[in-house]
């Protein structure tokens, strides 16, 4: 990781502790304990019984819970090191957004629309190492993405704007956003009622603002073609500003899956 500097506090990062140091945070509806022991490092993870998307309230102090919470885990270690990442990474499986209101970009127009999906909670020892954690912050709901039962895919859910303008985005230290350049080259109004966002291909960057982003969205629909052609750009919006790599994508673009993404993109 680089020495980016955020403007802001940022609930991702290195932290270090010393043997037999303990540290919690808060992290929406989420609360994470670590405890760093001389061979082994020690989590619990609890979460309220109802989450919501809107919960984007965290910190992180030292004081540990008096008993132990949620889901307890240990991993051991000839010896611990001093330190552990914390960071950001996108969902396990795709994310359908569903605009709040009906959006429909007219023949022959491109716009770019900003969106927003949770992220996941990511602990390791150091870089290029195993993930000791691999959990949402706030989990999405379950949805299935397909033309029936059969043909399709297991993905999750989360409810969006869709902003035409980024600043109309609030910013949320638990998701990453995501622009879509649409292009609608054919001679028919296009719907964007259900979108099926592949975020295991897209990395998580970081601005000094603090807020967190992936790659571009380029999205082509043309007269002869069913479904709409699909590019995961190589840079960042330039809105973003100076920007710093987090984390990899989850999954690489091989063929196969270029394939299954093209063909759920829109349902």
């Amino acid at each position: 990781m680089s020495t980016l500097v955020y403007r802001q506090p940022v609930w991702w990062g290195r932290q270090t502790f010393a043997p037999g140091q303990g540290r919690h945070w808060q992290l929406g509806g989420m609360e994470l304990a670590i405890t760093r022991q001389p061979r082994e490092w020690q989590f619990q993870v609890c979460r309220e019984h109802q989450q919501t998307e809107d919960n984007h309230i965290w910190h992180c102090d030292d004081t540990m819970p008096a008993e132990p919470r949620g889901e307890l885990s240990r991993h051991v270690f000839r010896e611990t090191s001093a330190s552990l990442l914390l960071l950001p990474r996108l969902a396990d499986r795709s994310v359908v957004i569903r605009p709040m209101m009906p959006l429909f970009v007219p023949a022959g127009e491109e716009v770019t629309l900003y969106v927003s999906t949770p992220v996941w909670l990511t602990v390791q020892v150091e870089e290029h190492s195993a993930l000791l954690i691999d959990t949402p912050v706030v989990r999405p709901a379950d949805t299935w993405f397909g033309p029936n039962t059969i043909q399709g895919e297991l993905c999750y859910a989360t409810a969006v704007t869709g902003r035409l303008e980024l600043g109309e985005i609030t910013p949320r230290p638990f998701r990453a956003v995501t622009p879509i350049h649409i292009r609608n080259l054919s001679s028919q109004q296009m719907p964007l009622e259900r979108i099926n966002l592949p975020v295991p291909f897209l990395p998580v960057h970081a601005a000094e603002s603090g807020r967190l982003w992936t790659p571009t969205l380029e999205v082509v629909s043309e007269e002869r073609r069913k479904m709409p052609r699909l590019r995961i750009g190589t840079s960042i919006d330039s809105q973003a500003g100076k920007v710093e790599l987090l984390t990899p994508a989850r999954r690489r673009l091989d063929e196969s899956a270029l394939i299954r993404v093209f063909d759920n993109l829109f349902e």
